[in-house]
Formats: C-alpha cells, sequence, structure tokens
C-alpha cells in the first residue's frame, strides 16, 4: 500500500517528460521547417508562442476538475489529446501558418491539464512528508522530457525529416496511456495527508485528525456550498498565492524564453551545425532533472528530519534557483565567440534553477492542499502567460538589438525581481483555511 504512491508519481513523472518532449521539438524542428516553408522571424515567434495560449486556457479549469473529480481521468485525457495534436502537426504545417498555429494552441490546451491533474493526484495520494519529493520528482521530469527532445530531435530531422520527429514524439503518449488506465483500475487507497498528530490525549487526537481532514480532504463540501470562483477569489487574496502567481511568471519568463530560443542562439550566435545541437542544448536540461529529483528528497529531508521550517526551506530554494540562473545568464551575455563558455553558463543557471522545484513547484501543496490543482493552475496559467510575451518579446529585442546579450540581461533582471518578491512574500508554514475565509465573508455581507 505505501508503494502504491510511488508507483503513481512516477507514472505522472512519465506523463510530464512526454509533455514536454512534445512541446519542445518544435523549438529544434523549426531549424528545418523555416528552410522548408521560408518562414520570417515573426513567424516563427507565433508559431513556437502560439502554444502558450492554448496552455493558459486550460490550467485553472483543469486544476478546479482535478481538484472535484480526481486527476487521474483529467491526465489520461491529457495525454491523449496532446499526442494526437502532436502527430497532426506536420499536416497542419503543410496547410499554413494559420492552421500549424491552431494546432499549436490545441497541443497548448491539452498539456495545460498536465501539471495540475498530476498535482491534484500528489495532493490526493502521496503523504505530506513526501510531497517534495513527488513535486520534484514529476516537475523534475518535465527536464528530462526537454532534453530527451533536444537530444533526438536533430538525429530524427536527419534521418527522417522533420516530419518524422512528430510523428516519432505523438506516438510516445500512446503507449504511456494503457499502463496508466491499468493503474487507474486498481482502487488506489487516499494516503494521509500528514504524518498523525502528536497523542496529547484521545480528545486532543481526534480534534487534530478532524481539522486535518477538513483542511487537506477533499473539495466537494466546499464546492457545495460555495461557486469555484468564491474558491479562486478568497486564494487570490493571499500574498501566499499571490507569491506563487509572481515567482512562476518571473521563472517561467526565463525557462521558456531559452526552451524556446536556445537552439536558435547557438546556430545563430556561435555558428553550431544541427547535428551538433545535442551536445549544446541536451546537457542544460539533464542536470535539471538530476538536481530536481535530489532537491526535492533533500527538503523532505530538512523539514521532517532536521526539523527547518517549511517556510525557510521555501525561500531559501526559490531564491537561490532565481537569482543564480541571472547571474549565470549574465556570464554568457558577455561570452561572445566563445561558444563553450556560453554553454557552461547556461548548464550552470538552469541548473540552478532546478532549486525551485523545493521552493514554488511545492508550495501549493504547503499552503492549500485541499485545493492545490487550482492553485497551481493559477500560478501555472501566470507561468503560461510569461511564456507568451517572453518568446515574442525575446525575437524582437534580439532584432533590435541585434544581440543575444541583451535578451539575457533582460531575464537576468526579471529573475532577481521575481527573487524579491518571493522572500518578503512566500508562505509555508500555515495551510490557508478557505471555508473560514468564505464564512467570514458571508457573516459580514449578512451584517450589512
Amino acid at each position: 500500500m505505501r508503494t502504491r504512491w510511488r508507483t503513481a508519481a512516477a507514472c505522472c513523472a512519465v506523463a510530464v517528460a512526454t509533455c514536454y518532449a512534445d512541446r519542445s521539438n518544435v523549438s529544434t524542428a523549426i531549424v528545418a521547417m523555416k528552410d522548408t516553408f521560408e518562414w520570417d522571424r515573426a513567424s516563427q515567434g507565433m508559431i513556437l508562442s502560439a502554444f502558450f495560449y492554448g496552455y493558459a486556457l486550460t490550467q485553472i479549469v483543469g486544476g478546479e476538475t482535478a481538484d472535484a473529480r480526481g486527476g487521474r481521468s483529467v491526465l489520461a485525457f491529457g495525454v491523449g489529446a496532446w499526442s494526437a495534436a502532436t502527430a497532426l502537426t506536420p499536416m497542419a504545417a503543410h496547410a499554413g501558418v494559420g492552421p500549424l498555429v491552431a494546432m499549436r494552441i490545441a497541443l497548448g490546451m491539452s498539456e495545460g491539464l498536465a501539471f495540475p491533474a498530476a498535482h491534484a493526484v500528489i495532493a490526493s495520494e502521496v503523504p505530506r512528508e513526501r510531497r517534495s519529493t513527488a513535486a520534484a520528482a514529476i516537475t523534475a521530469s518535465s527536464y528530462a522530457g526537454a532534453a530527451f527532445a533536444f537530444a533526438v530531435t536533430p538525429g530524427l530531422v536527419k534521418a527522417f525529416g522533420w516530419e518524422g520527429a512528430f510523428y516519432t514524439f505523438g506516438a510516445l503518449g500512446i503507449l504511456w496511456i494503457p499502463f496508466w488506465l491499468a493503474l487507474s483500475a486498481d482502487t488506489v487507497p487516499r494516503e494521509p495527508a500528514v504524518s498523525p498528530p502528536t497523542r496529547r490525549g484521545a480528545d486532543d487526537a481526534e480534534e487534530d485528525e478532524a481539522e486535518t481532514a477538513r483542511l487537506t480532504g477533499p473539495v466537494a463540501s466546499t464546492s457545495d456550498r460555495h461557486s469555484s470562483f468564491d474558491v479562486w477569489r478568497v486564494l487570490m487574496r493571499r500574498r501566499e498565492v499571490r507569491a506563487i502567481c509572481v515567482a512562476q511568471f518571473t521563472q517561467s519568463w526565463g525557462m521558456y524564453g531559452l526552451l524556446s530560443w536556445l537552439p536558435t542562439y547557438f546556430t545563430e550566435e556561435h555558428g553550431v551545425d544541427l547535428g551538433d545541437l545535442p551536445a549544446f542544448t541536451f546537457v542544460p536540461y539533464f542536470l535539471q532533472g538530476v538536481i530536481g529529483l535530489w532537491v526535492g528528497v533533500y527538503a523532505d529531508d530538512l523539514i521532517n528530519v532536521k526539523r527547518v521550517p517549511v517556510r525557510a526551506v521555501r525561500r531559501a530554494a526559490q531564491c537561490v534557483g532565481h537569482v543564480g540562473p541571472a547571474c549565470a545568464l549574465l556570464v554568457a551575455a558577455a561570452s561572445q565567440g566563445n561558444p563553450t563558455l556560453a554553454a557552461v553558463s547556461v548548464d550552470v543557471g538552469l541548473a540552478l534553477s532546478a532549486l525551485t522545484l523545493a521552493g514554488v513547484s511545492v508550495s501549493h501543496l504547503d499552503v492549500s492542499p485541499r485545493h492545490a490543482g487550482v492553485v497551481f493552475g493559477t500560478g501555472n496559467t501566470f507561468a503560461t502567460l510569461a511564456g507568451v510575451v517572453a518568446v515574442p518579446v525575446s525575437g524582437a529585442v534580439r532584432d533590435a538589438t541585434g544581440s543575444w546579450s541583451a535578451v539575457f540581461v533582460l531575464i537576468a533582471v526579471v529573475y532577481v525581481s521575481g527573487a524579491v518578491y518571493w522572500f518578503f512574500n512566500c508562505g509555508g508554514d500555515d495551510i490557508i483555511d478557505v471555508d473560514a475565509e468564505l464564512s467570514r465573508t458571508v457573516d459580514v455581507d449578512v451584517s450589512r
């Protein structure tokens, strides 16, 4: 029984890895696609950023649905939908930029369900003392998926044409679905959300258990009395939730900006051949995956064994995960004509950003486990908006200045601003009591 949460988390991790592989392969494939279709940079930026418009649309809805109905079915639907969208991408590209943009939006809408559903599974099936590990493993798998895409896409393009890359990646999700359905068919009992309370006495223990169940259990009772918008509004009033949104936005500005333009940067700035791209684009995401797995386990050890306050762990991890990449990107900005220094700087920066897996990536499970899907979906919507803005803005800055260094400096400034906001506003040690805050709101309205 105690190992089932690990199996569920592992399957979620594979799904998220597939998700990121499907979204990332276009960053390399577009190097060949732009020559085939003679796209200018504006068209390329529109195609690369179209994904994020769809991705933003389904985050909160996906989180609400996963919280209410369970993350398992939502995740299965998402994997099937985004796999189909990936496989249909070549047909859309040959039909024109418009159909391709529409297909990228459809891909984004499907993949927008992935993380909210996976984190709803964590909230319902993973013990509280192991949630940093599970959340870090699932998020680290996204880096592994991106690394896989950057590693194998150039070879697929050379061997089968750019169309072959999309057909191959589309098939990956289809292979995952039977395993997930088989696991879902075997009823998985809910794990305890927190460790058993300290026994000060039978009555006190029962009260603790009842309070824990109310704050971390299913959302049905809340949803029966209050609208989803009421719940979301209460959550957004809290500085802890706003800190998650700001951190997600600023972090993703850098992540998505680099993820989308990194192959183009190395080919244009340093003359790296398409076949040599994996050496420059694979390593940073591989390092992120490795460090991400480690930091989740270490964070759980700090909190549950060494008794370091949750907020202190989340604050330190997130701030280092922002300021570290900012410094590394400033070094990359000064590496003109030195592809090795640029690659090492990007590697170090993205590796350090993996520390945020013990920060904002798990904070929603600290502050509101009962509504983890909604909080994560809201934060990821802000992250997606960063992608919508960062990708075309990065291209525009590159065109206006003729320098990738200016792009990196801008990203560094955004990173640091996010670290400052997080330092002063992050949460971690207290669970938001949504029911109580909604009741107070109703009482105030009645008194008026």
